[in-house]
């Protein structure tokens, strides 16, 4: 049966071409440096946006409407990977100062107002309910979206008046990802194996609400005969199909952009463990940007009379860039303006402001990934990110960055040592130790496999294409 191998990752996917015993990566990136790899992103393009004959031109100036007096029209069109990152970059530079909208939706909800310290009776409100927009005359880029799978609190989002939940925004990026690999194969193909972490979730519960939600994603692309399998297996069936090791054992260390997932293998392409963490490329970004950037937007800000400190949830939202987009709401701009009016450092909030407002979060973080990768092949490597009020150029050293992240690369040797207990294995009864994904091609990550098997044992292994090739394999 011909079947497709999906890997759908954080950062990047891939698909392959399945037809008995042979596989091929299918070209689906045109527009990428390797076709084989596609950027897991999708840029909406801009709708135009529409006012009723009952606006009046007060409301325009204060840029306030009833939820009927404004829609957006126009089809709603939009790019897949390198086309969707390209487009949404060239796109910002060009961007309009922003505009503040405020959408009343015509219902009320009850909030909770105050509560009395004394009787402990809780007193609440009704206000009208408004919907909130900043349109710089762009298009949305969605990133990362495997990432919110794992969140039970993340339904999905509005787009140019249209409301899209994360399960519709995977089916409109696979959609094209299956229909690039159908015109590439020449046949209409709708069955796949799909890849998915060993663990979304640490919860059975919330791991299990996530793959169903990636399963509907996964059917809205047009996809009927749907199977999973856990990545690092396909990875592990992949380098066993190509190499083989007699009787020996693998070890299978996929370390990506939101996971690091492990398995170990026979030379019969049994499974003998699996375990899994939430740790990946992402997260090491967010590490870089605690340490040498969450000062430089305020973070050790102090105001007012009673010294005090920016609200730390602001800081937790910049640990991701597709977070920062949350913040830009009156409720934390408001807190925002009101600290830059007292505090022991303007200048620093006001680059936050500009950071929020103008939702630079994808450049800065993709700033941050540049020196990573850099620090990979150099001992040193700048942060070079400038726009308006924000200039950033700050060095970071490999050493330094790996003391940063030595916690996260314990957290993976621990991984690492449950598996083999999981198997009931030492470190010398595994033949050979499989590195994939690209967050293992960081040097510190080679010396630590090295030291618990061997340097002879540790080999990288297409990094980016394994999976996909291993789930297509039956």
């Amino acid at each position: 049966m011909v079947r497709y191998g999906l890997d759908f990752g954080t950062t990047n996917s891939s698909i392959c071409l399945s037809q008995g015993r042979d596989s091929s990566l299918v070209p689906i990136d045109k527009a990428a440096g390797d076709p084989r790899v596609i950027p897991s992103a999708l840029y909406f393009s801009r709708r135009d946006l529409v006012y009723s004959k009952t606006v009046s031109e007060a409301q325009k100036q204060k840029q306030e409407f009833d939820i009927d007096q404004i829609k957006w029209e126009g089809e709603m069109k939009y790019l897949i990977g390198t086309e969707a990152v390209n487009r949404y970059l060239a796109d910002h530079k060009h961007r309009q100062p922003g505009v503040l909208r405020r959408i009343y939706t015509g219902k009320l909800i009850e909030l909770i107002l105050w509560n009395d310290p004394y009787s402990g009776k809780v007193h609440k409100g009704k206000i009208p309910e408004v919907l909130e927009e900043l349109d710089f005359g762009t298009g949305r880029l969605m990133h990362a979206l495997k990432s919110a799978l794992r969140s039970p609190f993340y339904k999905g989002t509005n787009i140019f008046g249209k409301y899209m939940t994360l399960e519709e925004m995977i089916g409109f990026f696979l959609s094209k990802v299956r229909k690039a690999a159908n015109g590439e194969v020449g046949e209409e193909i709708d069955a796949v194996t799909v890849g998915r972490p060993v663990h979304f979730h640490s919860d059975p519960s919330r791991d299990k609400a996530a793959e169903n939600r990636l399963l509907d994603g996964v059917k809205m692309a047009g996809f009927k005969d749907i199977k999973f399998e856990y990545e690092p297996v396909g990875a592990a069936k992949y380098f066993l199909r190509k190499f083989g090791l007699k009787s020996q054992k693998i070890l299978v260390f996929d370390f990506g952009g939101g996971t690091l997932d492990t398995t170990v293998m026979d030379a019969d392409n049994r499974v003998l463990a699996t375990d899994g963490v939430y740790v990946g490329g992402d997260l090491l970004n967010s590490d870089v940007f605690e340490a040498k950037l969450a000062n430089y937007f305020g973070k050790n800000v102090t105001w007012g009379n009673a010294k005090f400190t920016v609200p730390i949830h602001i800081f937790e939202q910049l640990k991701s860039w597709y977070g920062i987009i949350n913040l830009n709401n009156p409720s934390e701009m408001g807190i925002l303006e009101e600290v830059k009016r007292s505090c022991s450092d303007p200048i620093a909030i006001d680059r936050l402001i500009y950071l929020i407002r103008t939702n630079l979060g994808f450049e800065i973080y993709q700033a941050i990934e540049n020196a990573k990768k850099d620090l990979s092949q150099h001992e040193s490597a700048r942060i070079l990110f400038t726009d308006g009020s924000i200039n950033i150029d700050l060095e970071i050293t490999r050493e330094e960055f790996e003391k940063l992240i030595g916690p996260r690369i314990d957290e993976t040797k621990r991984t690492v040592e449950r598996t083999l207990k999981s198997a009931g294995l030492e470190p010398d009864e595994i033949g050979a130790v499989v590195r994939t994904g690209g967050s293992s091609l960081m040097p510190i990550v080679e010396r630590m496999l090295e030291d618990m098997f061997g340097k002879e044992k540790v080999q990288m292994f297409d990094p980016f294409t394994s999976i996909a090739a291993g789930l297509a394999l039956e």
